[in-house]
């Protein structure tokens, strides 16, 4: 099968062959290499964590100008920020954690089918489950795949002594403004109202007990 157009293939050719002399001599005649480049000329790709970081890289360019038409990619891949396509195809909504095998859960299901419509070419997105397992998921764990809601975004920002000491050597920088535009300040203000209502609330409450 062949998806790319002779124009596709020369730019697909000339992009590749540019990016791969960066490797050393005995990597740019690697199995993997020739196998992408074959694959790429005719518009697929595989991405994942066993190929080389340049040919996950130049995989990723080809796949965002549009030469790549089919991609079988990992979960990884759908956490670029802008790596959007027409159809998103799930091979199975299961995925082995480390311990065990379970299903995906509601925020990995929508981080993968949400690249599915591309902004400004799309008018919708098309997302495939493909049912080809001996024992079908049962809708009621379909409908919480897909409908449920995806686990809360927790800030991880601590300030550090060494950060303070950074931040102080920049003279333009403030360790206020800084704060200011986390987003763990954000999240500050935007539930500020709430947690003022519940002090007033226990307050109140205390009052009573009293």
């Amino acid at each position: 099968m062949d998806l790319t157009t002779e124009v596709e293939k020369s730019h697909i050719q000339s992009f590749f062959s540019q990016c791969i002399n960066r490797l050393k001599g005995s990597d740019k005649k690697l199995p993997q290499v020739h196998l992408m480049r074959d694959l790429c000329m005719r518009g697929f790709a595989v991405h994942h964590s066993g190929i080389l970081p340049i040919l996950k890289e130049v995989v990723e360019l080809l796949f965002q100008k549009g030469y790549v038409k089919i991609l079988f990619a990992t979960e990884t891949f759908a956490m670029g920020v802008n790596m959007p396509a027409r159809t998103v195809v799930f091979d199975s909504i299961q995925k082995h954690d480390g311990l065990e095998l379970r299903n995906l859960n509601a925020g990995e299901y929508i981080q993968m089918a949400g690249r599915a419509g591309r902004r400004g070419l799309d008018t919708t997105g098309t997302v495939i489950v493909l049912c080809k397992q001996t024992k079908l998921v049962e809708p009621g764990q379909l409908q919480i795949i897909m409908m449920g809601k995806p686990a809360p975004l927790v800030s991880q920002f601590r300030v550090t002594y060494s950060m303070l000491l950074n931040l102080l050597r920049v003279e333009h920088l403030r360790v206020e403004d800084m704060l200011q535009r986390s987003f763990v300040e954000c999240v500050a203000l935007r539930e500020g109202p709430s947690r003022k209502t519940n002090l007033e609330k226990v307050s109140a409450l205390k009052k009573r007990v009293d």
